[in-house]
């Protein structure tokens, strides 16, 4: 099984973000917090049998928010606390996520000591403008200083990119070709989105941000895949790329629809039929624990067409695909998506290309699973 730690405090928010998070955090808040998800750990073990019986850990993920956030000594505390209580698999992954302006020698140090083997650190860009565009808290330099520290200290780096305004394809892939050359292994390059609530949607509707067109935003992309690709580092997910054997094996599993464990504001956790999401409001979370109860907003009892729509949707993500077996033949014009360069079909797969990844939500809109 797998288990997702989610860590909800920032320095600062940025203008596109839409997760659970906050910049009004105190240190008496942050320990109270990591109390809070170790006792979550403690219900969640009392409830579950398959908890308690022994099945081995085999990847772990801290994110946020900015994991990096917290001191070290709460950061150690919430591993031990967790982490720290389950049998690991001899493969065991632990990754952490990280901003640069957080990012200390002494925290990656310390990190390290406590188990950490994988760094995803939150870059984005390595433009100044496009930076204060999206309201990052750092510049540049910082970025550059973290991602040289993260190479250094851990076997396994990733990088965060983001294809937004302001960006040109020179100055992308002079700097994704900047972070290959620093020992950077894994790249998830995500595509700008506009979430309702955030500073981001307000600056576009009232004109003060331009979003790219479509048409520049598929050249980008593309590019960007066709670099990475020459460089040896392939899209093996619509926005993860790696070299082989540096996938993040944590999110791998979520596709796979493989159990996973979430504590924490806004987390979700899976095991077979039965899907759950906690409480997004750090206060309403705080209290539930606080009080001996599980922290969830939601239960949804997949039926058995929801689990197949979910492991074809979850696979088309890959590149592996899904097998044709799978889809209602109705429901998608092969041949047309072929022309398209949308999919290829080899050997009863359906495997979407570079170009089909770009149009991941239409496709998933007109997909019907095949019950049989």
């Amino acid at each position: 099984m797998g288990l997702y730690i989610h860590v909800p405090f920032c320095g600062s928010i940025c203008s596109y973000c839409h997760f659970s998070r906050t910049a009004d955090h105190q240190p008496v808040v942050r320990s109270r917090y990591v109390d809070a998800v170790i006792r979550e750990f403690d219900l969640r073990w009392s409830a579950c049998p398959t908890l308690r019986g022994g099945r081995a850990l085999q990847t772990t993920y801290v994110g946020g928010g900015t994991p990096s956030e917290l001191e070290p000594e709460l950061m150690e505390k919430l591993l031990e606390g967790t982490v720290g209580r389950l049998q690991l698999a001899d493969d065991f992954e632990l990754t952490c996520e990280a901003n640069p302006e957080s990012f200390s020698e002494e925290k990656a140090q310390r990190w390290l000591a406590a188990g950490v083997g994988r760094i995803s650190l939150g870059v984005q860009s390595l433009d100044e403008n496009v930076l204060r565009m999206l309201g990052r808290a750092c510049g540049p330099d910082t970025a550059r200083k973290a991602l040289r520290l993260a190479c250094n200290t851990f076997e396994r780096v990733s990088a965060d990119w983001i294809i937004g305004p302001g960006l040109h394809l020179e100055a992308l892939l002079a700097e994704l070709a900047e972070a290959v050359n620093l020992g950077v292994e894994h790249f998830s390059l995500y595509i700008l989105e506009l979430h309702k609530g955030t500073e981001l949607t307000e600056n576009v509707r009232s004109e003060k941000v331009q979003l790219p067109s479509d048409e520049h935003t598929e050249v980008l992309y593309l590019a960007a895949v066709d670099f990475l690709a020459g460089q040896g580092i392939r899209q093996y997910e619509v926005s993860n790329f790696s070299r082989p054997g540096a996938e993040s094996r944590h999110n791998q599993n979520y596709w796979l629809r493989k159990p996973w464990l979430g504590l924490g504001t806004a987390a979700h956790g899976c095991y077979g039929p039965r899907r759950y999401a906690n409480h997004a409001n750090i206060a309403k979370y705080l209290e539930l624990v606080e009080n001996g109860l599980l922290p969830e907003s939601m239960v949804d009892p997949l039926d058995l067409s929801a689990r197949l729509l979910e492991r074809i949707i979850l696979g088309l993500r890959t590149s592996q695909g899904v097998s044709l077996a799978w889809v209602d033949d109705k429901s998608l014009d092969l041949k047309a998506g072929t022309k398209a360069g949308l999919w290829l079909v080899q050997d009863g797969v359906l495997k979407l290309t570079s170009k089909g990844f770009l149009l991941m939500d239409s496709i998933e809109e007109m997909i019907r699973p095949a019950c049989r």
